[in-house]
């Protein structure tokens, strides 16, 4: 694994900044932010986390000992403490301090904005039972936005063994690919570097990245802070909170805030609702190479994110001594069937694209309908009622299943 390059020396140079995002996919400013309303802003989420158990009563916030269950944002018992942390204005004034905003403006162009939507990290040590950000993953595959960037932000000192995000260089002229893999420290195209608080870490949204393992026994603090053009169509999850729906709106988070301009969109920027499935359709972008690919790749790349999510997602608890083989049979756009596999024997839960197990139960949709089932835009009962969601065979362990992940 190499070194993070340093593009401090040409923060202010449009030209340069572009030719190595084209070259090697991301940029990192050391010491781009004044650290100490950072550090304070980590106190301040320690402190929001005690008050909700997370941390050991009546001793400093900044020093005291997590106590479990490990907590990630697809668990019920994460919610009621991050909601306290979204209500911290400086978690969402930050990005718009001028130290970074000159940077992505500089290299995205003037109309640029920083999405309201922020994603706080509090990632718990990975021996306790938590993933979150360790499987390699592509934005746009998540987000589904064109040459939009991610600024990942520590608010927290953070070497690699409290679980710093690494970076896949070259990935960024690859297109989408499904990824099942972790960050590999022997495979020299991986970069990363011991981040102090103030660092910043900017990369394209087709950059290949994830997070080193939590080693330690403290949580890893930081945030993800995600910018487009106004030019560009902007989905409209990304306007909410993150967690809209499980959380409050704005108005209750900023209701103590000085101002809610940190999270207030440009004026008259369009607003589009994202379906999940804009990977498979790839555009051209203006910062790096796209090679071409068929719909059936894009629809697989598409897929392979979402079943590994569900492998990441499973809690052996649940399923208890259960055995089970799921097919999924997802009919593309241009009739590819997607053949996807779910396995769960020995505690353990595994996903493979044409699996050859003897599967127990066929579940099958068109790739357009899953993916509005899976975001919940598509009530499951009634695409059942209306034959878009079908079930062959044991249709009680198709039911069964859906308890046996994150609550």
């Amino acid at each position: 694994m190499r070194e993070l390059v340093d593009s401090t020396r040409i923060a202010d140079d449009p030209a340069a900044l572009r030719a190595r995002v084209a070259d090697e996919g991301y940029l990192f400013f050391r010491g781009l932010l004044d650290p100490a309303p950072i550090q304070k802003l980590a106190r301040d989420i320690r402190t929001a986390l005690q008050a909700d158990g997370w941390l050991a009563e009546g001793v400093d916030p900044d020093v005291a000992e997590l106590r479990p269950p490990a907590r990630d944002f697809k668990n019920v018992n994460f919610l009621p403490g991050y909601t306290n942390v979204q209500k911290i204005e400086y978690l969402h004034a930050l990005p718009h301090q001028p130290a970074l905003t000159s940077v992505v403006q500089a290299l995205i162009g003037p109309d640029v904005f920083c999405h309201p939507r922020k994603v706080a990290r509090l990632v718990w040590p990975t021996e306790l039972g938590t993933t979150p950000g360790i499987y390699v993953h592509q934005d746009f595959v998540v987000e589904g936005v064109m040459d939009m960037f991610t600024t990942w932000v520590p608010f927290v000192d953070c070497p690699p063994e409290l679980g710093g995000l690494a970076i896949l260089t070259g990935s960024q002229n690859e297109g989408v690919s499904p990824r099942f893999d972790h960050v590999d420290p022997a495979d020299d195209r991986w970069a990363t570097t011991s981040y102090q608080v103030g660092d910043v870490l900017l990369f394209h949204c087709l950059t290949a990245h994830g997070a080193l393992p939590n080693r330690t026994d403290r949580l890893r603090l930081s945030a993800d802070y995600r910018w487009q053009s106004a030019a560009t169509p902007v989905p409209a999850e990304a306007l909410g909170p993150h967690l809209a729906g499980a959380l409050p709106g704005w108005d209750e988070l900023g209701a103590n805030w000085t101002t809610r301009s940190w999270v207030r969109p440009p004026a008259g920027v369009r607003v589009v609702e994202r379906t999940g499935g804009e990977a498979a359709e790839i555009p051209p972008s203006e910062f790096v190479t796209v090679p071409a690919q068929t719909p059936a790749e894009g629809e697989h790349v598409v897929l392979a994110g979402l079943f590994n999510n569900m492998r990441d997602a499973f809690r052996p608890t649940k399923a208890g001594s259960r055995e089970a083989v799921i097919d999924y049979h997802i009919t593309g756009k241009n009739g590819t069937d997607h053949h996807w596999q779910l396995v769960v024997s020995g505690g353990e839960c595994s996903v493979a694209a044409a699996g050859q197990r003897a599967g127990q139960v066929a579940i099958s949709s068109s790739f357009s309908d899953y993916l509005r089932i899976v975001s919940g835009k598509m009530d499951p009962m009634s695409a059942l009622g209306s034959g878009r969601l079908r079930i062959e065979g044991a249709a009680e362990l198709a039911v069964e299943q859906l308890n046996w992940f994150r609550d």
